[in-house]
């Protein structure tokens, strides 16, 4: 490039002939933009014309770079090599100065990216130590498997022993939470009792309500929050459950479920939630691996004993419990006497539905263990991964 040439393109960046590649790129770059917003600020219209006058602008750009740096080479090759000395072996070696960084016009080629070390999994001990005790772990398959049928042999054994009329206190709070809790679902006020008797005021009440579906909604929110799917399924049925009963259903049906038919049949449906809640993995703040245990076992002592006394009436080796327990068997307001006289039940009506009722529940407490036994709940683990992005 002659000097013509070379004056030229130094007017156009207006820059002087001692200016360094950092500076003639900054040079380029303003003109390039003052070409594209011009002096008012606002866009330009592309057009021919000034795709022309930018290319012309590179092109220069393009020149006095290549100039500066073969006038770079040119003056490297010139200065004079000096000869390297090595460090004495007793001194450390001075770290490399920092480069300064270059910019993409100027800078080298990258090189090619090294490949990352996989990292060292932890060791059975490590996961443990990290997890805390092995029975107290969610995803422990063997847990799953083994701890449930043996916890329900243990609970089988202590309640057919002598030492299982310690646990009637149990079975007589499961029985009244029976008729509170189908009481609590249809909007009504109910108190359970130790003792045998639950109140339950008949009209329909807005705290019960609403407070009661706020904790489903709770519930559910712990759940979206550590994306676990059992908490959000189990408050979104008890919350459509809740709004069946309290607006959906008939008086008279709302009146059976939570006078007469929750008795008993609580005793055997929360025992099951009761026991199918081992295998739910509930939010953090529950404390649920071992607290499980404890509802576990409440569960199923209150299902075991009133399966055992219901296949014995369902074999006609025991009577119908007529009467109620504060009162004795000539009270008429007892939960059997309510289904003869104020529903139109027979007694084998009562014999064959707490019985099937009884066989629903072994079904669902088979088919929760088979579930985890079989690793079937890891999809929805997925599901629920996949869904939120992971």
């Amino acid at each position: 490039m002659n000097d013509a040439e070379l004056a030229e393109c130094h007017a156009a960046f207006e820059v002087t002939p001692e200016v360094s590649l950092e500076e003639l790129e900054r040079a380029f770059m303003k003109k390039n933009f003052a070409l594209l917003k011009g002096k008012s600020g606002s866009a330009a219209e592309a057009n021919p014309a000034l795709d022309a006058e930018r290319q012309k602008l590179r092109a220069a750009y393009e020149k006095l770079a290549e100039h500066l740096r073969e006038k770079q080479r040119q003056a490297e090759a010139a200065a004079p090599r000096k000869r390297p000395s090595l460090a004495p072996m007793n001194q450390p070696v001075k770290a490399a100065a920092t480069r300064p960084p270059m910019t993409p016009l100027t800078a080298p080629p990258m090189a090619a990216p090294v490949a990352p070390v996989a990292p060292k999994l932890p060791s059975r001990a490590e996961r443990e130590a990290k997890e805390g005790f092995a029975l107290f772990a969610f995803d422990n398959w063997l847990v799953n498997l083994l701890v449930p049928p043996l916890l329900l042999g243990l609970v089988w054994a202590v309640t057919i022993s002598p030492v299982g009329f310690f646990l009637k206190g149990f079975h007589v709070w499961m029985h009244e939470f029976g008729h509170a809790t189908a009481a609590w679902l249809c909007g009504f006020r109910a108190t359970p009792l130790p003792f045998g008797w639950t109140p339950v005021e008949p009209t329909y009440s807005p705290f019960v309500y609403w407070g009661l579906l706020l904790m489903f909604g709770i519930l559910f929110a712990a759940g979206v929050k550590e994306r676990k799917v059992w908490p959000m399924l189990a408050a979104i049925l008890l919350g459509l459950l809740q709004y069946y009963m309290t607006w959906k259903m008939p008086p008279d049906r709302q009146e059976f479920w939570w006078s007469a038919f929750g008795g008993v049949g609580g005793e055997f449906y929360l025992g099951t939630l009761f026991m199918l809640s081992f295998f739910v993995q509930l939010p953090d703040k529950f404390k649920w691996g071992a607290c499980r245990y404890v509802f576990f076992f409440i569960g199923a002592t209150a299902f075991l004993n009133i399966w055992l006394r219901w296949g014995e009436i369902h074999k006609g080796l025991e009577e119908i419990p007529f009467g109620s327990m504060i009162n004795g068997e000539d009270d008429q307001g007892g939960d059997m006497n309510k289904l003869m006289d104020g529903f139109g039940w027979k007694k084998v009506d009562i014999r064959n539905n707490y019985y099937r009722l009884g066989l629903g529940c072994w079904a669902a407490l088979g088919l929760m263990w088979a579930m985890f036994a079989l690793r079937l709940n890891k999809l929805a683990d997925k599901v629920v991964a996949k869904t939120a992005g992971q």
